[in-house]
């Protein structure tokens, strides 16, 4: 029997130009990393710097976020946060 081991990790594709993944995979070197390990770093420390109150803040200034939601959009929303 296996066990299966849940992960709090999301994947997601990104896109770098050439400039940008040289500069970075020399960064990553030099740092003893990988470029994917480099790169992850890098924004789980942006992502740790974040308070709720930033993030509140921002999500006012669009004018999208102030929009009646229904109580099955409400819903969905918070099933995905985790709430």
């Amino acid at each position: 029997m296996s066990a299966t081991i849940i992960s709090n990790k999301k994947r997601k594709n990104i896109d770098l130009s050439e400039d940008t993944f040289r500069a970075l995979s020399v960064l990553a070197s030099a740092n003893g990393k990988n470029l994917k390990a480099y790169i992850e770093t890098i924004l789980n420390n942006e992502a740790k710097m974040l308070t709720e109150e930033m993030i509140y803040r921002d999500f006012l200034k669009n004018p999208e976020s102030k929009e009646i939601v229904s109580s099955d959009e409400k819903s969905a929303f918070e099933a995905w946060l985790g709430l």
